[in-house]
C-alpha cells in the first residue's frame, strides 16, 4: 500500500492533487494499491471521479504538524509502507516524524530546506539552480528534471502541428482557483482589441474558481467566449487550439507536449522560476506577475497573443522548442522509481 498526502481547496487549488492522481494512476497500473490522505473533504469529488480511495483526516491543511497523531494512526491502519507528500505546508519535522512510520517521498520544487526523505522529486528544469546532489548525497534518491514531469497519459502522444494556420481558437487557463480573477480580466481586455476579434476563447473554469458567475455573464454577452468545466480530456481541448494563455505551473508542460504556443504569467511564489525556463529564448512569451501589476500583466498577455498571430516565424520556432521539453511519460518514470524504493 502506498499513501499520498495532498490537498485541494480554493487557496491551494487543485494542482497538487491532480499531479498526484496522475502518479497514482501509474502506480495502480503497476499493481500497487494507493490511498490518498486529505485534511478535509474539498478533494473528495475529484478523487472519487478518478477512482481513488481516500481518507479524510478532518484536520487543518495549514497545520500539518498538528495532524501527525491522526495521520500516523491512519498510515498504520491502512498498512502504508511508503508515503508521497505533496504540500508546501510540510515541514522537515513533519517528514521526519512520518519517516518513523514509513518511507517518505517528497515533491519539492522550492528548495527551501533539506528534507528528511527517502526520495525527492523536482521535475522542473530550474532544479539545476539548487545544489540537490550536494545537499542530499547518496542517501536520498533524487528524481530531477523534465524527464519526470507527471503529465496525464493523454499527453504522452503529443500533437502534430506541421504548419502555421490562422488563429481561430485560444485556450485560457488559470488553474483551479484563479485567486486574482485573471480570466475575467483577460477576456474583458480581448473584446477591446480589434486584432483578437473573431477568435474563440476556450476558458477553463477550475472547480475552485470563485469568479465563475462573472465568467458566465461574460460568456452570455460574447458568443466567442466558451466556458469549459470539469474537462475530462485537456489534451483534446488543447489540440483544438492554436494558442494559449495560461498561469505558470504544470499546465505549461502540458502545452509543451501539445506544441501550443503560449503566453504565460505568474500568480504564485512557486512559479517564480518558471519565467527563467519557459521565458528563455522565446520558448513561451512571459507577461509578468499578475500579483504585482494586474492591469499591465493583462495588457501584455493580450499583446503577446497579437504578436503570435502576426509573427509566423516566431510561432513556428516556438512550436519546435516546445516539442523538445517533455515526452509526456514522466509520471510512469516516477511510479517506477517509487515501486523500486
Amino acid at each position: 500500500m502506498i499513501g499520498i498526502r495532498a490537498d485541494a481547496n480554493d487557496t491551494a487549488a487543485s494542482g497538487h492533487i491532480m499531479r498526484c492522481i496522475t502518479i497514482a494512476g501509474q502506480l495502480k497500473k503497476r499493481g500497487e494499491e494507493v490511498v490518498f490522505f486529505t485534511a478535509d473533504g474539498y478533494a473528495a469529488a475529484m478523487l472519487e471521479k478518478a477512482g481513488m480511495e481516500s481518507v479524510c483526516l478532518q484536520t487543518s491543511w495549514k497545520d500539518m504538524e498538528g495532524e501527525l497523531p491522526v495521520l500516523k494512526a491512519a498510515l498504520k491502519s491502512t498498512g502504508c509502507e511508503k508515503l508521497l507528500v505533496d504540500s508546501y505546508e510540510a515541514t522537515a519535522f513533519y517528514l521526519e516524524e512520518l519517516g518513523k512510520v514509513c518511507r517518505i517521498i517528497y515533491i519539492d520544487d522550492m528548495f527551501e530546506a533539506v528534507y528528511p526523505a527517502d526520495m525527492i522529486i523536482n521535475y522542473n528544469a530550474y532544479h539545476t539552480r539548487f545544489p540537490y546532489e550536494k545537499a542530499y548525497g547518496e542517501k536520498t534518491r533524487l528524481l530531477l528534471g523534465t524527464a519526470y514531469v507527471p503529465l496525464r497519459e493523454e499527453f504522452s502522444h503529443g500533437a502534430e502541428r506541421t504548419s502555421f494556420s490562422p488563429v481561430k481558437n485560444v485556450l485560457l487557463s488559470c488553474g483551479g482557483g484563479d485567486v486574482y480573477n485573471a480570466l475575467c480580466g483577460i477576456l474583458e481586455e480581448t473584446v477591446k482589441r480589434k486584432k483578437l476579434k473573431g477568435m474563440v476563447f476556450h476558458t477553463v473554469v477550475g472547480g475552485f474558481n470563485k469568479n465563475a458567475a462573472q465568467l458566465a455573464q461574460l460568456a452570455g454577452r460574447y458568443p466567442n467566449i466558451v466556458l469549459h468545466r470539469n474537462v475530462d480530456n485537456m489534451a483534446a481541448l488543447m489540440g483544438e487550439c492554436e494558442l494559449a494563455v495560461s498561469a505558470a505551473g504544470t499546465v505549461l508542460f502540458e502545452l509543451c507536449a501539445m506544441r501550443v504556443p503560449t503566453v504565460f504569467f505568474v500568480c504564485a511564489d512557486n512559479q517564480r522560476y518558471d519565467r527563467e525556463f519557459f521565458g528563455k529564448d522565446n520558448r513561451m512569451l512571459f507577461a509578468g506577475d499578475i500579483r504585482t501589476d494586474r492591469e499591465s500583466c493583462i495588457r501584455l498577455l493580450c499583446s503577446g497573443l497579437e504578436r503570435l498571430t502576426e509573427d509566423t516565424a516566431l510561432y513556428r520556432a516556438m512550436q519546435a522548442k516546445l516539442q523538445e521539453v517533455t515526452d509526456g511519460k514522466g509520471a510512469g518514470r516516477i511510479a517506477e522509481e517509487i515501486c523500486r524504493l
